[in-house]
């Protein structure tokens, strides 16, 4: 990647870990390092970890001093630190201490449990340089350990210590002495004349005895390390999209992105299955929990969805992985259950239906017909059980943790203070309709390109009927997609809001103009929960007397609260009875409210269901977001009817915005796209220069991230940049060109010998055979070494 400064500003999420492919991953010793800026004036960078919560922290540095100055701080110095290379499991750092000092610094992790690296002074200068490297490291132990300290083996001076079942060994080439003030170093002097380099090299290994680690370090600092960076150097390389935006900060942002994924591709560890993505690689993920959790394929469709924006097309070997590992974990009848349930008595719940969708995405990036044809059987089988196991006829989500939104479900979530507790169970969902849609138009495609026109009609019918019930979903008022009961198809207004006490009995005697489903929220007066029974007693909608009770098993009393949801619809409510509630307790009575939007409602956009003129409408109303909401990205929900609850944090989702943004590129609105990209980027930027990472979350008020560091549905997707610059690369010696450009500078990218230049419909490509085509884009055309468009 290019050269990036570390100090003061710039992109500093660095985590170096083993390679997936080239060493196995074994999860319960997966030590993995962080690079860390400088918070104190201690050292002017370090490598940073836990061991995975088996230490409180561990920290590997270098100080150099120069007559009487120790260049502690990075601040201080002629030429601030900053990256020259870095690859998922290495990094190289370059500094000038002072004008005629050049310093360079290298780490490789060379096994799971093992650096090793190098260190380089050289004398830019014309005078003799002398200086003093001191390479330390900092262990503060668990109580089971003790602190690093100088050691002797032989004649070799080392640092060792002891946390937990490791045993730490630092160990250097070129005869340093160890000592311990102020920190337990490795120190050596070092004399230049002017030209004249030195390099050192070191290793720190952590194995679970001294003698083990000692004999690592050593064989290590013999091995060839520099000889296999470089190779892995070339491999990234060549399979990472350059571009460049005239946003340096973007730029280095994609580049991050690609390597970050690198991280959490890893393998298991006796070759049993095929390689898999991690949710999350940091220093402190920790041993026990990647056991017990397994932490194996339990990326979910939604964010393998994201993530094909950094595999694809450079890594679609990759991304073919993931999508098979998914379609493996099919049940009998078809149903795919999410791994990410993390409780033992939590009831599974379903991957989002994206599976057929994405497959067709990667046939057309690698062509491969036969594996197509392999996947097809599993693919419709998947998608039958959201046909199937309906209420009232019509696919609904079971659960919150399928849409992955932080805070945006609100109006369905029981565990927060602001959350409404309304059962997602009964709503119609835009975006679950979109996904159906997208499904079922994937295989009607598939089936044509498999030569099986009767199931391609299949598909395209029920396609076509999804389209009508998402059009059905649209909001003449709102100007937007919302909800709707699952059981009336309705999005009524508001009839009914009743709060007070709870009595035995109460009476209302309210007739609804339209038929409503009813919420009863009950606030405890203490801290206590409550044994009760409710009963609700009304008429349904053809004037029949009806009754619902609900008892302790129906409630789930969270922070004081319950909600309820009434299971039929009602004409009229003529009476409540309250048994086993406290005579304080309060209650509030309404009508459900299924006009609350939020990001998903705009799905829609990803499909052919939109008219132009709900896209005119849509896009006019910034997507029925207040202007100004959308500063660091497409806020999870927004004010609708109603305003939102004040203790609500509304936060922006890189996921779902991402989502979004496609959608409304590909109804044919690049400039709404484009805004919304510039706003999500500028949110992605600040939390890797403020934050030291990619986050999914962003505050939307002030950008402040939120949620887990370094989550693969934070990445910076670089292809939704691409995509947004009409360009699509299927492969070295074959794009596709749109003539859309709604960004303001030119955008270049460079991968495996092809160039491609875009200024608006200005385009110039030049591939590895030296073929060129340069011209203006007027309609999508398809450009290869093959074509006549050159």
């Amino acid at each position: 990647m290019a050269f990036q400064t570390l100090f003061p500003t710039g992109p500093k999420a660095y985590i170096l870990a083993t390679d997936g492919s080239c060493t196995a991953f074994n999860p319960e010793n997966d030590q993995v390092w962080e690079l860390q800026l400088p918070q104190n004036e201690v050292y002017p960078f370090c490598l940073h970890t836990t061991y995975g919560l088996r230490a409180q922290s561990m920290r590997l540095f270098p100080v150099i001093t120069i007559g009487n100055q120790h260049y502690h701080q990075a601040g201080a110095f002629h030429i601030p630190p900053a990256i020259t290379q870095y690859l998922p499991n290495s990094i190289a750092i370059q500094s000038s201490p002072v004008e005629s000092c050049l310093f360079t610094f290298e780490a490789h992790a060379a096994a799971e449990d093992a650096l090793v690296g190098g260190v380089t002074v050289t004398n830019a200068g014309e005078n003799l340089l002398s200086l003093t490297l001191d390479l330390a490291v900092i262990l503060v132990s668990m109580p089971q350990g003790s602190a690093a300290y100088p050691d002797w083996e032989g004649i070799n001076q080392i640092i060792s210590g002891h946390t937990q079942d490791l045993a730490p060994v630092l160990f250097m080439t070129g005869g340093p002495s160890a000592i311990s003030s102020p920190y337990p170093a490795l120190t050596i002097p070092i004399h230049l004349g002017a030209g004249e380099s030195r390099r050192l090299t070191w290793a720190l290994a952590s194995k679970s005895s001294r003698e083990a680690s000692l004999d690592a370090a050593r064989k290590l600092t013999a091995a060839n390390w520099r000889g296999a960076v470089q190779k892995h150097a070339i491999s990234q390389a060549a399979r990472t999209v350059e571009v460049r935006t005239g946003h340096p900060e973007w730029d280095a942002a994609f580049s991050l992105a690609q390597t970050e994924a690198q991280l959490h591709w890893v393998g298991e560890s006796h070759g049993k299955q095929s390689n898999f993505f991690l949710r999350s690689r940091l220093p402190d993920d920790a041993p026990e929990d990647a056991i017990r959790q397994d932490r194996r394929d339990d990326l979910s469709l939604l964010e393998v969805f994201h993530l094909r924006q950094v595999l694809l097309p450079a890594r679609a070997d990759q991304y073919a992985a993931v999508l098979h590992n998914s379609l493996n974990r099919q049940k009998e009848e078809g149903t795919i259950y999410s791994q990410r349930v993390p409780f033992a008595f939590s009831k599974p719940f379903r991957e989002c239906p994206l599976l057929a969708s994405q497959f067709l995405q990667l046939y057309e990036s690698d062509g491969d017909l036969e594996q197509l044809r392999a996947a097809f059987p599993g693919l419709c089988r998947a998608l039958e059980p959201w046909l199937t196991t309906s209420t009232a006829g019509h696919a609904v989500w079971e659960d919150l943790r399928q849409l992955q939104l932080d805070t945006g479900l609100f109006n369905f979530d029981i565990w927060e203070e602001a959350g409404r507790g309304l059962d997602i169970r009964t709503a119609e969902s835009p975006a679950l309709l979109s996904m159906l849609q997208l499904e079922a138009s994937a295989l009607a495609r598939m089936a044509t390109l498999l030569d099986d026109p009767d199931v391609s009609a299949k598909y395209q019918s029920l396609a076509e009927a999804l389209t009508e019930r998402i059009r059905a979903c649209w909001d003449e008022r709102l100007n937007t997609f919302i909800y709707r009961d699952v059981q009336s198809g309705l999005t009524p207004d508001r009839e009914l809001f009743y709060p007070g006490r709870v009595q035995k009995e109460l009476r209302i005697g309210k007739t609804f103009l339209k038929p409503q489903r009813l919420q009863l929220h009950l606030i405890a007066s203490d801290d206590h929960t409550r044994s009760c029974l409710i009963r609700l007693k009304g008429t349904d909608q053809a004037g029949t007397p009806v009754e619902e009770s609900f008892s302790a098993n129906d409630l789930r009393w969270v922070l004081g609260r319950a909600h309820l949801t009434s299971r039929m619809l009602y004409q009229s409510i003529q009476l409540i009875t309250f048994d086993g509630l406290q005579p304080k307790d309060r209650f509030l009575l309404e009508t459900a409210d299924y006009a609350q939007p939020d990001i998903t409602c705009l799905l829609p956009l990803l499909t052919a269901a939109p008219t132009p003129e709900m896209v005119a409408n849509l896009s006019a109303n910034h997507a029925g977001i207040p202007e100004g909401s959308a500063a660091y990205g497409l806020p999870e929900t927004w004010p609708s009817r109603h305003e939102l609850p004040p203790a609500l944090p509304v936060r922006a989702n890189v996921l779902w915005s991402s989502l979004v943004i496609q959608g409304l590129i590909r109804a044919d609105q690049p400039d709404l796209a484009a805004e919304l990209f510039t706003n999500l980027m500028t949110a992605i930027s600040a939390g890797l220069n403020q934050h030291d990472g990619f986050f999914p979350f962003y505050n939307n008020k002030d950008g402040l991230p939120a949620g887990n560091r370094n989550a693969l549905a934070g990445l910076a997707p670089v292809g939704l940049l691409l995509e947004l610059a009409g360009i699509r690369i299927l492969s070295p010696s074959k794009v596709i060109l749109w003539p859309r450009f709604p960004l303001q500078n030119p955008v270049t990218v460079h991968w495996q010998g092809l160039s491609i230049y875009k200024d608006g419909a200005l385009a110039k490509v030049v591939f590895p055979d030296g073929t060129d085509f340069t011209g203006a884009i007027e309609e999508a055309v398809v450009i290869s070494t093959e074509s006549d468009k050159r």
